[in-house]
């Protein structure tokens, strides 16, 4: 998967909680967590939108599933 494009996607649903998405960068130990994650449930389901915007969520509410 393009890690950039992950990033992008990532960044911009941090946004949308208004967090600081910009602060997050490729070589992050979050990210790199949060990046593993999209990975794995990608393997699952077809729809990476969805997937970036679950896994964000766990991340941001700190979801014992994230």
């Amino acid at each position: 998967m393009n890690r950039k494009l992950i990033l992008k996607m990532v960044q911009n649903c941090l946004k949308q909680y208004n967090e600081e998405g910009d602060s997050l960068t490729i070589n992050s130990r979050t990210f790199e967590e949060i990046y593993n994650k999209i990975v794995a449930a990608k393997k699952e389901e077809d729809d990476l939108h969805d997937i970036v915007n679950d896994v964000v969520y766990g991340y941001i509410t700190d979801s014992p599933y994230f």
